[in-house]
C-alpha cells in the first residue's frame, strides 16, 4: 500500500489522473464528473466528487484502485 497519500482538492486529483492516462468521460449526477481509463483491455469509469473541498486520503486511494493503478504507479503520480 502506498504511503503518505495526501488529501487533495478535486481539481488537483483530476490533474494527477490525467497525467496517469485518464480522460474526461462525461458529467455524472450532482457534482460528479466521470473519468475513464482503459486498463488491460477493459474500460474503467470512475466518478470524482467535485463538490468536496478536500478529498480524504482513503477516498483518493480508492479512486486510484478503481482505475487499476499499482502502488508504484500511485507513488510516481503523487511525486
Amino acid at each position: 500500500m502506498p504511503k503518505d497519500i495526501p488529501s487533495l482538492k478535486p481539481k488537483k486529483l483530476i490533474r494527477i489522473l490525467e497525467n496517469g492516462g485518464c480522460k474526461y468521460y462525461r458529467e455524472g449526477k450532482g457534482y460528479h464528473l466521470l473519468y475513464v481509463r482503459y486498463f488491460e483491455g477493459k474500460k474503467r469509469v470512475v466518478p470524482v466528487d467535485m463538490g468536496a473541498g478536500e478529498l480524504s486520503p482513503p477516498y483518493v486511494l480508492r479512486i486510484f484502485r478503481q482505475f487499476g493503478f499499482t502502488d508504484n504507479e500511485i507513488e510516481a503520480l503523487l511525486k
